[in-house]
C-alpha cells in the first residue's frame, strides 16, 4: 500500500522583538550580530573547507546545492518500492473489426455467401472471419497436407481459395480462425501427435473420450505449420489462433500419463515455444497472428500462456462469453457476478483484464448466443470510449 503525500512542511523562523532598546542600542546590537555570524562563517568555511576538499575523490562532481526557498520535492517512497506499476494494455495500435462466420455456415460455399450478405454494410466491419480448424480439429476445407490426404478423415469440397473470392467480392478481408490443440481429429489418427500413455502406443483421452494434440509433440506442430502455410498462401491475412492450452488433467491422468513435464510449474514454456513458432511461420508469410484468449480464464490464471514473460503476437484477442459469465466467475478467491446489461457485463470484465494485459494491443470478441445485435453494438461504442478500438462479434 502506498503511503500517502502529507505535503512539505514549511518551517518559519521567528524574528526577535528588540522593543525596549534604543535607536543606538538597536544599532549597536544589530552590528554585533553580523559581525558574529560573519566570524562564525568564516571559521566555519576555512575548517570545512579543505576537510571537504580533502574528503572528495578526483573526478567527483560538485555537490548540489540547495536554495532554502526551493520547493523541496515530495515524498514518493511507498511499501511498493521496487515493484513497477502495471502499463494499460496497448489498445490504439492497428484497428481489427470483424464479423465472425459460424461452423454451420461452412457447410457449403453457398452457405458462406449467405452468411456474409448478413453482415450489415453500416457497422464499419473490415474482416471476415472465417472458423478454418475447429474445436474438435475438424478442417472446414479442402486441404492438400499428407497427413489428411492420407488418411480416412473426412473432408470438406470447400476451396480456400474460393472462400477468399467469396469474401473479397463483398469488400471485406479474410482472415482465419483456427483451434490449435483441441485438435480430437488427427491425434485418433495419429497417437504420436498426442498425449500417449506411459509405456504404450495408445492415445491417451479426456473425460469426455476425447484426445487432445500435444504441445510436446514435434509432429503434430509440423502439421500444424502445414495447415496454416495453406491459409496464408491462399490469401488470409490474419489467423486467429485459439486453445493454446493444456487440457483439464485429474490427478489420475497424471499419474496416468507418467510425464514429469505435466507437473512442472513452468510447463507453459511448451506452449510458449509452439506458439512463437507458429508466429514465426505466420509472419514468414506477411501475414498476422493473433492469439485468443478467455477472460474467464485469464482473471482466473487458467490461461497458462499468459505465464510468458513475452507473448508474440499481433494482438491479444479477448473472448468474452456472454453465456460464459451469466452465471458469475468463480476465481478460487473471489466469485465476480455479472447481473446488468450486455455492455455493463462486458466493460466490468474488460476491467478486471486490464491488469493481465500489460503492454498488448487488444481485441474484444463478444460471444455467446445472446443475439440482440442493437446491443452489442451499443456495447462496441462503449468499449470504444474505453478505448477499445478493435472489436469482434461472434
Amino acid at each position: 500500500m502506498k503511503l500517502k503525500n502529507k505535503g512539505r512542511k514549511i518551517y518559519k523562523t521567528k524574528e526577535k522583538n528588540y522593543y525596549g532598546k534604543s535607536p543606538v542600542g538597536k544599532f549597536f546590537s544589530a552590528l554585533l550580530s553580523v559581525l558574529l555570524i560573519g566570524g562564525v562563517g568564516f571559521l566555519g568555511y576555512s575548517v570545512a573547507g579543505p576537510l571537504i576538499d580533502y574528503s572528495r575523490k578526483q573526478g567527483d562532481e560538485e555537490p548540489e546545492t540547495v536554495s532554502a526557498m526551493e520547493e523541496i520535492p515530495a515524498d514518493t517512497s511507498s511499501a511498493d518500492d521496487g515493484k513497477e506499476e502495471k502499463k494499460k494494455p496497448v489498445k490504439d495500435k492497428s484497428i481489427y473489426r470483424a464479423v465472425m462466420l459460424n461452423e454451420y455456415d461452412m457447410a457449403s460455399i453457398e452457405g458462406i455467401k449467405t452468411a456474409i450478405g448478413r453482415v450489415s454494410k453500416q457497422q464499419d466491419f473490415e474482416y471476415i472471419e472465417v472458423p478454418l480448424k475447429l474445436s474438435n480439429g475438424k478442417l472446414t476445407y479442402k486441404s492438400s497436407v499428407q497427413k489428411i490426404t492420407e488418411s480416412d478423415i473426412k473432408q470438406s469440397e470447400i476451396k480456400l481459395t474460393d472462400i477468399v473470392k467469396a469474401i473479397k467480392k463483398e469488400g471485406y478481408k479474410p482472415s482465419a480462425y483456427i483451434s490449435v490443440f483441441a485438435d480430437n481429429t488427427i491425434p485418433d489418427v495419429y497417437a504420436q501427435c498426442g498425449y500417449m500413455l506411459s509405456e504404450t502406443v495408445s492415445a491417451w483421452r479426456d473425460a469426455d473420450s476425447h484426445t487432445w494434440a500435444s504441445p510436446f509433440s514435434a509432429e503434430y506442430k509440423e502439421y500444424l505449420s502445414l495447415v496454416v502455410a495453406e491459409m496464408t498462401k491462399a490469401g488470409f491475412e490474419k489467423i486467429v489462433c485459439s486453445d493454446i492450452a493444456f487440457p483439464e488433467f485429474s490427478r489420475w491422468d497424471i499419474e496416468e500419463l507418467n510425464d514429469n513435464r505435466l507437473e512442472n510449474p513452468e510447463r507453459y514454456t511448451f506452449l510458449e515455444n509452439a506458439s512463437d513458432g507458429l508466429y514465426n511461420d505466420i509472419k514468414a508469410s506477411d501475414a498476422d497472428m493473433f492469439i485468443e484468449i478467455s477472460a474467464c480464464d485469464l482473471i482466473s490464471g487458467k490461461a497458462e500462456i499468459m505465464q510468458s514473460e513475452v507473448v508474440l503476437a499481433d494482438k491479444i484477442v479477448l473472448d468474452i462469453n456472454l453465456d460464459d459469465i451469466a452465471g458469475g466467475v468463480d476465481t478460487g478467491q473471489t466469485v465476480y457476478e455479472f447481473e446488468g446489461n450486455v455492455s455493463e457485463n462486458v466493460t466490468k470484465m474488460l476491467g478486471l483484464s486490464e491488469e493481465f494485459l500489460d503492454g498488448y494491443s487488444i481485441a474484444v470478441r463478444i460471444s455467446g448466443k445472446y443475439s440482440n445485435i442493437a446491443d452489442i453494438m451499443r456495447t462496441a461504442d462503449d468499449i470504444k470510449e474505453m478505448g477499445y478500438t478493435s472489436f469482434i462479434l461472434g
